[in-house]
């Protein structure tokens, strides 16, 4: 969307709302699950923060900062639960990290590797070690 004549309060809070809406909609779909989806949140936070590829998880920092990264990721493991790949999983990995970080993420590669620990633990069971 394009912003004409606005203020930058105004393009701030219409970016927030945007926000909101989403995460609200992935709470939403995740609530309606016939399952817990959280064993599966927690794998993928706990693989997502170990790799921190923005280095933003310093000493003292919020716990929180990829979470929303971990319920995309999330949503997609259970949208593709009968089909999922680790290529499949990596490229998505790689979308929801371009979409939140947009230039300042380029660990393409390094996105596959998560995919491929992400799964080893869901596919071995290992959803409470994490």
């Amino acid at each position: 969307m394009k912003f004409r004549a606005v203020s930058r309060e105004t393009k701030m809070n219409y970016m927030l709302w945007c926000i909101k809406k989403e995460i609200m909609k992935e709470n939403t779909y995740l609530a309606s699950l016939p399952y817990d989806p959280s064993p599966i949140i927690g794998v993928v936070k706990y693989h997502l923060d170990q790799w921190d590829p923005m280095e933003l998880l310093e000493p003292g920092s919020l716990e929180d900062e990829y979470d929303g990264e971990a319920r995309s990721v999330t949503i997609y493991i259970t949208k593709h639960a009968e089909d999922i790949s680790v290529a499949g999983l990596g490229q998505a990995i790689h979308q929801v990290f371009r979409k939140s970080f947009l230039d300042e993420f380029q660990s393409e590669e390094d996105t596959f590797e998560i995919a491929i620990a992400i799964l080893r633990d869901l596919t071995s069971g290992n959803e409470e070690e994490s």
